[in-house]
């Protein structure tokens, strides 16, 4: 059973927050949410105003093994990609969330 108050906090959010209008799309990002819960209530809630939602969902465990691993190359194209989604945009919003806040303490910064 969906809490009611996920419900009301998705409205907020859109309505009031990005006052998203019809025909406006929104990026909305997930970060570590350990349900998706909020998620649907936002999408449902998107439609309800005539926007367009566009979905990332990420799990920082898999974000830090990409960081590890990924070169300067596939970053350069990673960092394209995002900016021109982020331009075609004109609402955004973000929730992060986890079990371990220190994931990516160990990524070297280079």
């Amino acid at each position: 059973m969906r809490d009611p108050r996920l419900k009301v906090f998705a409205h907020n959010l859109i309505r009031y927050s990005v006052n998203l209008q019809p025909g406006e799309h929104i990026l909305l990002e997930m970060i570590g949410l350990p349900d998706q819960e909020l998620t649907k209530c936002l999408i449902e809630e998107v439609h309800a105003a005539g926007g367009h939602p566009h979905i990332e969902l990420r799990d920082p465990a898999v974000t830090r093994s990409l960081m590890l691993h990924g070169t300067k190359e596939q970053f350069q194209m990673l960092k394209e990609l995002e900016l021109e989604r982020m331009k075609r945009m004109q609402a955004y919003i973000g929730m992060r969330s986890g079990s371990n806040i220190t994931e990516t303490s160990d990524v070297p910064e280079a």
